[in-house]
Order: structure tokens, then C-alpha cells, then sequence
């Protein structure tokens, strides 16, 4: 059997290292002594780890890029056929094992990357943070953000088949509050039931439109994921709760979602958060142009889901990574090999358009 590549086997490793967001140390170690023994100059914040690689001499000191992944990941959860969901195993051309696809294959890559550069020949400044909390939130690339030096452009590492993404459509979390009046089942003419208004609700949202569609984005949706009501099978329900799910996009943000949403419905609107905004950088955009030239793919395209991107939307950014979407978070997880070793080649592209270092082979 042929050995599998170094960064294969590097991201193996990772896989194997139990790492649900909130328990990421083991990890975390993990990616700063591999660092360390590649002579880069990792540093440990949190249950982050940090990396800072200056410019060479004459470098633009306004010039920077930074690289940021996540290894923490979702629990393994149900529905898994394979024996050890943390085994890492290589199998058929692919690497399973829970956070293989997301993110823990972007990690492996960028890690090769940050050793395999030529640092004599940064334009700029390069920095690298690979992060935990990406899945709930937290002490991530939130908190780490404003310790990083600053930079001119970024590249997240989030599975889209190492095609290229100038932004990434927004995120809402409503609820909508539905007040009844209890009664006795057997007569329900005597109450108001909350379980019938939130069916009227659902319906409301589900006719709203929003027919704007955005080039990379799509149009933007706004689903009921979840309804909560009533206490028992012979209680008419008085209360009811209708969790919703938006993803908003330039056209429709998220403010004029809400307002959208609270014209449509009867029930008492609760926003849970809006703060993950529609983020778009120029399709035009330097690194857009390099990542676009580095990608093996050359395809641009949106990203439908959120990230980290948020934390760095004050620079232009891609979000651009190996692995797949549907296999992230799923029973029997799993990565392409090629598309783990593309991704290495991918950013080291980017790394040599944008701050003109090649990246050489890491071969240990």
C-alpha cells in the first residue's frame, strides 16, 4: 500500500484528535508542535494558535494576507456505518473521520503552506490563525481578530471544492411568538389555539417574496426549521414558538428581512441574532483575481452558508477550501485526497500571486 502524501497524513493526525468546539487544547497542541518543528513561529492564544510571518526586507509594510481555518467540529453524532468516526483512515482516494471535510483539511493545507514558504521573498506581511469556535461561536477568530497585525486581504478555509467565493449571503434567527388561550380539547370554541396561529404564520413566511437574485447568491430564503407548542394531547394550546431560518444576500439583508417578516406575520417577532451580514467583495478584487488564478477549478462562485469571514469583512476576502459542503457534518464524513493535496498547491498559488513567495514541498 502506498504510503498517503505528508499533508494527508498530517491531516489524518488531526482527524484523530478529538475536537468538539469548547475542547479543542489536544488539537491545538497539536498544530503548534508540528509548526514549531517546521521552524514557524506558532504561537498559542487561547485555543487558538497564531502565526505571524513578516515581510522581507523592502516588503509593503501596508501588505499582508491572512489565512484562517477552524479545527474544531461539530459532535459525531448518529447514523455512522463506519466503526471509528475519529479513525482519520485513507480509504478509496479519500480521508474519513469527523472534521476531515470540515475544516480540518483547509488546516492541514495551510499548515504546509505556512512551512513551505519562502519567507525571503514575502512581499508583505503573512499571517495564519487557525481557530477554535468556528461551529458555536466564542473565543474563535471572533476573539483572536483584534490581536492579528493588519493585513490587506484574507482567505478562509470552509469546503467549496477549492472554488473560489467572494463573500458569503448573511444569517437570521427569528422566532415568532404565537399567544393562544387555553382550553379543555373537547371544546375548543372556548380558546384560541396557538398551534393553529403559528400554522398561519408558517404559511405567511412561506409566501413572502423576495424575488431579487444576486449574481453569486442566489435569492434569499427565510424557512421554519422548528415549532414548539402545546402541554398535553387533550389541552388546546395557548402558547406556541415558530424558530425560523434566513439567509440574506446584498439585495435582501437582513434588515429588510425582519421588516419583511414582521408585515407578513400575526405573532410577536423576536430576532435572535442578525449579525452575521451579507458580506461581498468585487469579483474584481486583487485576491479574488489570485485566488481565482490559483484555483484548480478557476470557478467563482458564492458561498451559501456563513464563516469566519465575518470577523475579517473589513479587508477584501475569499472564502476558498478543499472538501465538499454536503459531506460536512455528516455520518461518515470524508475528504478527497486530491482535493487535499490541490489545496496546498491552491493557497500556495495565492500566497505567490499575492505576495510573490513560492511555497515549496513540505516532505516531513
Amino acid at each position: 500500500m502506498t504510503a498517503p502524501s505528508p499533508v494527508v497524513g498530517l491531516l489524518s493526525s488531526l482527524v484523530r484528535v478529538p475536537s468538539e468546539s469548547g475542547r479543542e487544547e489536544a488539537v491545538r497542541d497539536l498544530v503548534a508542535g508540528w509548526l514549531r518543528a517546521h521552524d514557524v513561529p506558532a504561537e498559542v492564544v487561547g485555543r487558538n494558535v497564531r502565526v505571524v510571518l513578516e515581510g522581507a526586507p523592502g516588503a509593503d509594510p501596508g501588505r499582508g494576507l491572512l489565512f484562517c481555518s477552524h479545527y474544531d467540529t461539530v459532535p459525531v453524532g448518529v447514523g455512522w456505518t463506519r466503526p471509528d468516526p475519529l479513525d482519520g483512515a485513507v480509504e478509496g482516494g479519500k480521508v474519513f473521520g469527523r472534521g476531515s471535510n470540515d475544516a480540518k483539511s483547509a488546516i492541514a493545507a495551510m499548515m504546509h503552506v505556512a512551512a513551505g514558504v519562502d519567507r525571503r521573498r514575502l512581499g508583505g506581511r503573512l499571517v495564519f490563525a487557525f481557530v477554535c469556535d468556528e461551529e458555536t461561536g466564542g473565543q474563535g477568530l471572533e476573539a483572536l481578530a483584534p490581536t492579528l497585525p493588519p493585513v490587506s486581504a484574507a482567505v478562509v478555509g470552509e469546503p467549496t471544492g477549492l472554488d473560489v467565493s467572494p463573500g458569503q449571503r448573511g444569517l437570521l434567527r427569528a422566532f415568532v411568538h404565537e399567544t393562544g388561550r387555553s382550553c379543555h380539547a373537547s371544546r375548543p370554541w372556548e380558546g384560541v389555539n396557538a398551534v393553529e396561529a403559528a400554522a398561519r404564520d408558517i404559511l405567511a413566511v412561506s409566501r413572502l417574496s423576495m424575488p431579487e437574485a444576486h449574481p453569486l447568491f442566489g435569492r434569499a430564503t427565510l424557512v421554519a426549521t422548528m415549532v414548539a407548542g402545546g402541554t398535553k394531547p387533550n389541552v388546546l394550546p395557548g402558547a406556541a414558538t415558530v424558530t425560523l431560518d434566513g439567509r440574506s444576500t446584498p439585495a435582501w439583508d437582513n434588515e429588510r428581512m425582519v421588516a419583511a417578516l414582521s408585515a407578513a406575520v400575526e405573532g410577536r417577532v423576536e430576532v435572535k441574532s442578525k449579525r452575521f451580514v451579507p458580506i461581498e467583495t468585487p469579483v474584481d478584487a486583487e485576491i479574488v483575481r489570485a485566488a481565482a488564478a490559483a484555483s484548480p477549478t478557476h470557478r467563482v462562485r458564492g458561498f451559501l452558508g456563513v464563516s469566519d469571514l465575518l470577523f475579517v469583512r473589513h479587508v477584501p476576502g475569499v472564502v476558498m477550501g478543499p472538501g465538499t459542503s454536503e459531506a460536512s457534518h455528516a455520518p461518515d464524513e470524508w475528504v478527497a485526497v486530491e482535493q487535499v493535496e490541490g489545496a496546498v498547491g491552491a493557497y500556495g498559488g495565492v500566497v505567490e500571486r499575492y505576495l510573490g513567495a513560492p511555497v515549496r514541498e513540505v516532505t516531513r
